[in-house]
C-alpha cells in the first residue's frame, strides 16, 4: 500500500507532461475544426479564409497544451509549453502526412514558430495562473 501512494506522489517527466499536454492539444485542435467547419458550411469562404481559420484552430488547440502542461509541472512554463508546442506540430504533421501526403507546404515554418510561440505563451499563462487546492 505505502508503493502506491509513492507512485501516485511521482512527478512526471518532462517530456511525459509535454506529451500527454500535446495529445489533448491535439484534440482540442480537432474540435475547434470541428467547429469552424461548421461555420463554415454555413458561408461561402475562400482558400485564404480556410488557411487562417486551420492556422487558428492549430494556435487554440497549441495554448491549451501549452497551458495544460505548465498547470501540470507548475515551473517552467515557457519550456514547457515550447516543448509540448514542438511536440504538437510533430503530430500534425505525422497526421497530415499520413492522411493527405501534403506535408511540404510554404507555410510550415510559420506554423512552426506561431505554435511554439502560442504553447509558450499558454505555459507561460498556466504556471502563473492560481492553483487549485483539489
Amino acid at each position: 500500500m505505502r508503493n502506491l501512494h509513492f507512485i501516485r506522489n511521482k512527478k512526471l517527466s518532462l517530456f511525459t507532461t509535454a506529451a500527454g499536454s500535446a495529445i489533448l492539444s491535439c484534440f482540442v485542435t480537432g474540435a475547434v475544426i470541428m467547429l469552424l467547419g461548421f461555420i463554415v458550411a454555413r458561408i461561402d469562404a475562400t482558400d485564404i479564409i480556410l488557411s487562417a481559420m486551420s492556422t487558428l484552430a492549430l494556435c487554440i488547440g497549441a495554448f491549451v497544451g501549452g497551458y495544460v502542461s505548465g498547470k501540470k509541472r507548475r515551473k517552467n512554463g515557457l519550456l514547457m509549453g515550447a516543448l509540448c508546442g514542438v511536440i504538437v506540430f510533430v503530430l500534425i504533421v505525422v497526421v497530415s502526412h499520413l492522411f493527405s501526403k501534403t506535408v511540404e507546404s510554404f507555410s510550415m515554418p510559420t506554423k512552426l514558430i506561431l505554435t511554439i510561440i502560442c504553447a509558450g505563451i499558454g505555459g507561460v499563462v498556466g504556471v502563473n495562473s492560481k492553483h487549485s487546492r483539489f
